[in-house]
Parts: structure tokens; sequence; C-alpha cells
């Protein structure tokens, strides 16, 4: 879920910047609390659908009802969430726009980064090996960013 939320959050960001072309200020006509109702909006919303959805799938697994590790993991996404959305709103609360919008697609890379720096490190591997894969992974999330922007924005 972080990594999934992540990368939606990017692409957010980066296509409200498309539709400010040639703007040096991305969220120059947003307040800081219209930036983060999207943040936490983007986030409730997706967390409800995730979250529904993972109740579809495991409905007819668990004979209609979430077993105990099912509700688990379903409570851990929606904390990851919530997490994420924390995280990015601490640079809107703290910083001017200008610093803000420059600042949250940072705040998102590190978040990818370093949750596949944990996945790595979480199943024994090296730091160096960690580290690889955390940056594969930034660069993967990047790309499918592009992708989401570049479909929805023609």
């Amino acid at each position: 879920m972080v990594l999934y939320l992540s990368v939606v959050l990017l692409a957010t960001l980066a296509a409200l910047a498309l539709a400010h072309p040639g703007a040096d200020d991305w969220f120059s006509d947003l307040s800081s609390s219209e930036l983060i109702e999207i943040l936490w909006g983007t986030t409730i919303g997706l967390a409800l659908a995730h979250w529904f959805a993972f109740d579809v799938a495991t409905h007819g697994i668990g004979g209609g009802h979430l077993k105990g590790q099912d509700f688990k993991e379903g409570m851990a996404q929606l904390g990851g969430a919530a997490l994420v959305a924390a995280l990015t709103t601490v640079p809107v609360l703290l910083f001017s726009p200008e610093v803000e919008q420059r600042l949250l697609p940072f705040v998102l890379a590190v978040i990818i980064g370093v949750a596949g720096y944990m996945v790595e490190r979480v199943n024994g591997r090296t730091r160096l090996r960690s580290g690889v894969f955390g940056a594969v992974t930034l660069m993967i999330a990047i790309t499918v960013a592009i992708i989401q922007v570049v479909l929805t924005a023609h």
C-alpha cells in the first residue's frame, strides 16, 4: 500500500504540474489546505477502494469472513496509507508553498526508496543489495508514475 499510494500521489503531483504548463509554481492556485485535502482525499479514497477490493477478494477464500491474518494485513495496509499521507503533509505544514511543491516529490521518492530497501532488509539481504533494490524500486515507480500521467493527460 505504501508503494502503491506513493506512486499514485507522485503521479497526482505530476498531473498538477501539467495543469500549469510553463509555470514555476505547480500549485500556485492551491492553498496549503487544498493541497492537504488532495493528499488525504486521495489517500482515503485509495485506502477505502483497496480495503473493499481486499475484502471482496478474501470473501470467497475466507468463507465470507476475514480471517485474523487477513484482517491484520488489511489494517497494516490502512496504517501504511495513513503513514504516507502524514509524511507528505509535514512539508505542507512546515514550509512555504514554493518549498512544499518542490519538496513533496522528494518526500515520496524517499518513501518509495526506503520501502524497497526495507523489503530487502527484512528478507535478510545485505545493505548494499537492499540499497540497489530500493534504487531500482524508485526508478520503476517513477516510470510507472510517468506512464500514468502520460496516459491520463490526453
